[in-house]
């Protein structure tokens, strides 16, 4: 029996959308390259893809408690470093997950936010000169209140 065009053209569409999702993950989530174990630090060691080291106490990770140290040092990086898998163990654990539950919440992201506000560059100093000499930051006027709209106009 042959397939119909409408299936084949969804099927199509359906691996474009999910191929290019893939893509856009791969450039935007932390991927690991590889992944150790550290016996002395009783710690996973994770290499990202973008340069960074993670380590992190596998006390921290509840799916490891109790896991012999030979167990853990199986370790294996899955497919495209999206994940972490360990055969003894019947486990795998998604390495961005891993690396949002390390760094997580508001302060943290605050924090970021903060550092990075802080860092200079020199297109940020380009962009500072520009404003200066059209007087500076624009000043931003307090919202209205829907009220105050309704009755203006």
């Amino acid at each position: 029996m042959a397939i119909p065009d409408w299936i084949k053209k969804t099927v199509r569409e359906n691996y474009a959308r999910v191929s290019e999702a893939g893509r856009r993950a791969a450039r935007t989530e932390p991927r690991a390259a590889k992944a150790t174990y550290l016996a002395r630090e009783q710690a996973l060691q994770i290499e990202l893809t973008n340069g960074a080291m993670l380590r992190v106490p596998v006390k921290l990770i509840p799916s490891l408690k109790g896991a012999t140290a030979r167990d853990i040092r199986a370790v294996e990086v899955l497919g495209r470093g999206g994940g972490l898998h360990w055969e003894g163990l019947d486990l795998d654990l998604s390495v961005p997950a891993l690396v949002s539950s390390v760094f997580e919440g508001p302060k943290w992201l605050s924090e970021l936010g903060r550092m990075g506000g802080r860092q200079s560059s020199e297109a940020k100093a380009a962009a500072a000169r520009r404003n200066g000499r059209k007087g500076g930051r624009p000043r931003t006027r307090p919202a209205r209140s829907a009220g105050a709209r309704a009755e203006l106009g």
